[in-house]
C-alpha cells in the first residue's frame, strides 16, 4: 500500500502492527520512517493526535481480528479535514462484524466527526481461505473525511 501512496506523492509512512515479524517485513521494504508496534484496539495507539492527513487500515478489520474499538483511534491520529481509508471482508463468517463496522461507521457520521466520501463494494476481494468458500470473496472499502472542527 505505501508504495501505491508514494506514487500518489505520499512521503512520510508510519507502520503500526502488533507483530514483530510484520514490522521486521515492513522495515525491510524501505519504506517506512516509523515503525510502532500496538496491538491495535487493545492498546492506545502509540501516536500524537490530529497528525496525519490520511490514515489506513488494510485487511485488518474483521471478526477475530482488530476490534471496532480502534476506529476512533484511527479518526483521533487523524487532522481535521484527513481521510480515513478502512476495508473489510464482506464474506458470510465477518457479515455480523461488517453490519457493527457500517453502523460504528455512520453514527460517527451522525455526530458529526466525519463525513462519508466513498464506500466501495468489491465481489472479488481476495481469495478465499476456509473450506466454506472457494474462489474470491467480497470485501468493502471505506474512505472518511474528518470533519473540520
Amino acid at each position: 500500500m505505501s508504495r501505491q501512496l508514494q506514487t500518489l506523492g505520499f512521503r512520510r509512512f508510519v507502520g503500526v502492527d502488533g507483530s514483530e515479524a510484520m514490522l521486521r517485513q515492513a522495515r525491510d521494504r524501505g519504506l517506512y520512517q516509523e515503525l510502532l508496534q500496538c496491538m491495535l484496539g487493545s492498546e492506545e495507539l502509540p501516536v500524537p493526535v490530529e497528525t496525519y492527513n490520511a490514515v489506513l487500515i488494510v485487511g485488518a478489520l474483521s471478526v477475530g481480528q482488530v476490534p471496532l474499538t480502534v476506529i476512533k483511534d484511527l479518526w483521533k491520529a487523524t487532522k481535521p479535514g484527513g481521510y480515513v481509508c478502512m476495508t473489510t471482508r464482506g464474506n458470510t463468517s465477518n457479515k455480523g462484524f461488517k453490519d457493527q463496522l457500517e453502523c460504528l461507521l455512520k453514527k460517527m457520521e451522525t455526530e458529526g466527526l466525519w463525513t462519508a466520501v466513498s464506500v466501495t463494494e468489491v465481489q472479488a476481494w481476495e481469495r478465499a481461505v476456509s473450506d466454506e468458500e472457494a474462489g474470491y470473496i467480497p470485501g468493502a472499502v471505506y474512505l472518511y473525511r474528518k470533519t473540520a472542527l
